[in-house]
C-alpha cells in the first residue's frame, strides 16, 4: 500500500509539474513579485521564442503616457532612485526597457502595438540622442534626450527636449551641440556647470570629478512632457548655452585646476570660473565649488580623462590667503549657513515655480545645503 501511495504522490507531482510548465511563458520563468509601489513586471513584443522582447513596468492606474528607457531595467533593491524613473512612477508612467540599441528591430512595432492599450495613449522616448536617431518619428510624440547627436529640428512631431552639459566645448575636437531651435516642438536646455558623465572615467584624471547631475533637470522636464502630453500645458522655454570664444574667457589662478584647451567656443564664466548661462540649478546658482568640463589625465600614456573637475572653494579666509586662491571662502561670500541655506531656497523654489525642478529635487538641495562645510 504504502508503495501505491508513494507512486501516485509520484504521478500527481508529475501532472502538477508538467501543467506548472504549461503555464509558465515560453520566454522564461515568470517575473519576481510586484515593485514596492504596485506596478507590475511583464515581458511584452515578440511573436515567438525567437522574437525580441522587452521588459515593461505596468502601473495600477495607468496615466495613459509610456516611458521608453534606452537601456536595461535597473537594480530592483532601490527602484525608485534611478534617474528619472521615480518621476515616471510617480506620475503611474507605464516604462518600457529598450536596452542598450533601441533602434534594434522590434521596438517600433511593439509600441505600435502598446499603443491600442489604455499604458500608452502617449509615448516618451528617454535616452541620448543617438539612441532615437533610426527610429521613425513616429513610434514617439516626444524625446527627452541627454547628450549625444540631437535630432535636426523638424516641424511636426515629435517634441524634443534636449539637455547637454560642458564637456562638449572642450573634448578634441569639440562635439557640435544643439543649435538654437527656434522650432515650436523643440526645447534645448544646457545645463551649466555640469557634465552628463557626472563623475564616469576617473580612473586617471588629475584632479577632483565634477560630480554634478543633470538628473534633477531630467525629472522636471519629464514631468513637463508629461503635463504637455496629456494636458497641453506649455514646455518650458529654452535654456541654451551663451557661447563666446575661447581666448575671451579670463580663468582664475586656482590651485589644481589643469589648463583648458582652446575649444573655439564655449559658455562664459564668472570670477570663479563657473558657467553663467543655460539652466543654473541651485547648486550652480549658489555654487561651493568650481565646476568645469575638462580635466585633466594623470597619466596620459593611460589615455584621456572624460570627466569634468571640481574645485572646493577656500574654507576660509586664512586658507585662502595660505593656498593663494583667488576665489572667496564660503564664510566670505555668504556670510553665514543660515544665509546660505535660505539663498537656496529661495533659488530652488523659483526654478519649482518656472516648472524646471520638482519640490521634491528642491528639498534635496536645501537639505545638502545645511551640510555645506562652512
Amino acid at each position: 500500500m504504502k508503495r501505491v501511495a508513494l507512486a501516485s504522490a509520484a504521478i500527481v507531482a508529475l501532472f502538477a509539474g508538467a501543467a506548472a510548465a504549461q503555464a509558465q511563458p515560453a520566454y522564461g520563468p515568470p517575473p519576481p513579485p510586484a515593485l514596492p509601489d504596485g506596478y507590475q513586471r511583464e515581458l511584452v513584443g515578440g511573436a515567438g521564442v525567437a522574437g525580441p522582447r522587452f521588459l515593461i513596468w505596468k502601473p495600477p492606474a495607468p496615466s495613459g503616457v509610456l516611458l521608453v528607457v534606452a537601456g536595461e531595467e535597473p537594480s530592483l533593491a532601490k527602484p525608485g532612485e534611478a534617474d528619472i524613473l521615480q518621476a515616471a512612477r510617480e506620475r503611474s508612467m507605464a516604462i518600457l526597457f529598450a536596452g542598450d540599441r533601441p533602434e534594434g528591430a522590434g521596438l517600433p512595432e511593439t509600441i505600435a502595438d502598446l499603443r491600442r492599450s489604455p499604458l500608452a495613449r502617449k509615448v516618451v522616448g528617454a535616452g541620448a540622442g543617438e539612441d532615437y536617431l533610426r527610429l521613425e518619428s513616429k513610434s514617439f510624440d516626444a524625446l527627452l534626450l541627454a547628450g549625444g547627436q540631437a535630432p535636426a529640428a523638424a516641424k511636426g512631431p515629435p517634441f524634443i527636449v534636449y539637455l547637454y552639459g560642458s564637456e562638449g566645448f572642450w573634448k578634441s575636437p569639440p562635439q557640435p551641440q544643439e543649435p538654437d531651435s527656434k522650432a515650436p516642438n523643440r526645447r534645448s536646455f544646457f545645463i551649466a556647470g555640469a557634465t552628463l558623465s557626472a563623475g564616469a572615467h576617473a580612473e586617471n584624471c588629475a584632479a577632483p570629478i565634477n560630480d554634478r547631475s543633470i538628473d534633477p533637470a531630467r525629472r522636471a522636464l519629464l514631468a513637463a512632457l508629461d503635463e504637455y502630453l496629456r494636458k497641453g500645458v506649455a514646455v518650458p522655454a529654452s535654456r541654451p548655452a551663451v557661447l563666446v570664444p575661447v581666448k575671451e574667457l579670463h580663468w582664475p589662478k586656482i590651485p589644481g585646476l589643469p589648463p583648458p584647451q582652446d575649444a573655439g567656443l564655449a559658455p562664459p564664466i564668472d570670477a570663479d570660473g563657473n558657467e553663467t548661462s543655460g539652466l543654473l540649478l541651485p547648486d550652480q546658482a549658489l555654487p561651493i565649488a568650481t565646476f568645469t568640463g575638462w580635466n585633466a589625465p594623470r597619466d596620459p600614456a593611460k589615455g584621456k580623462c572624460a570627466a569634468g573637475t571640481k574645485l572646493p572653494f577656500p574654507e576660509n579666509e586664512a586658507a585662502r590667503r595660505a593656498s593663494g586662491d583667488p576665489r572667496q571662502s564660503l564664510p566670505e561670500r555668504y556670510g553665514s549657513r543660515a544665509y546660505f541655506v535660505a539663498a537656496l531656497r529661495s533659488v530652488a523654489d523659483r526654478l519649482v515655480k518656472e516648472r524646471l525642478l520638482l519640490p521634491q529635487d528642491a528639498d534635496a538641495y536645501v537639505a545638502a545645503g545645511k551640510k555645506a562645510p562652512f
